[in-house]
């Protein structure tokens, strides 16, 4: 079982994102897993995920997007987090903005890329995990609100 906690590290959270636009908002997020070395090619892997977002908007609903990719600009499979100051419009299924973003990309010939997105789902399916997301004042803080739902949804 793939956990969110695994694959997503403290360095690609970001809190009050400025981004006005989807595109600088994936971008953003983007560059944050650059940093962390899970990204190779920046612009390749964007350009991916923004072909994935042409085909149809990965805004979920609920103020809540989670652009994903599979693309040889990743070397692995991984997580970034990210809250806008101000939600943007992300052509939303509900046509609601989202202010939170859970980017997730993987390299293109691994597997475990539909759990992690079904794995999203599930966690945020109660609610909690996106209030206490909202409201965290800390990437730790947030790592530790994904940590308890996981717990509580496994067990």
């Amino acid at each position: 079982m793939v956990r969110l906690s695994d694959i997503l590290d403290e360095e690609a959270i970001l809190f009050d994102m400025t981004a006005a636009r989807k595109d600088e908002a994936i971008a953003a997020l983007v560059r944050v897993l650059e940093g962390t070395q899970v990204v190779s090619d920046a612009e390749l892997m964007v350009r991916d995920i923004q072909k994935r977002e042409a085909t149809m908007s990965t805004g979920i609903g609920g103020g809540i997007a989670v652009p994903h990719a599979q693309s040889r600009g990743a070397e692995r499979l991984a997580l970034a987090l990210g809250r806008l100051h101000r939600p943007i419009d992300f052509e939303a299924l509900d046509g609601r903005p989202v202010q939170l973003l859970f980017l997730v990309v993987g390299p293109e010939e691994r597997g475990g890329f539909i759990r992690v997105l079904a794995r999203i789902s599930r966690l945020l399916y109660s609610g909690d995990l996106q209030r206490n997301l909202l409201r965290a004042r800390t990437p730790g803080e947030a790592m530790e609100y994904i940590r308890m739902e996981e717990s509580r949804i496994t067990g």
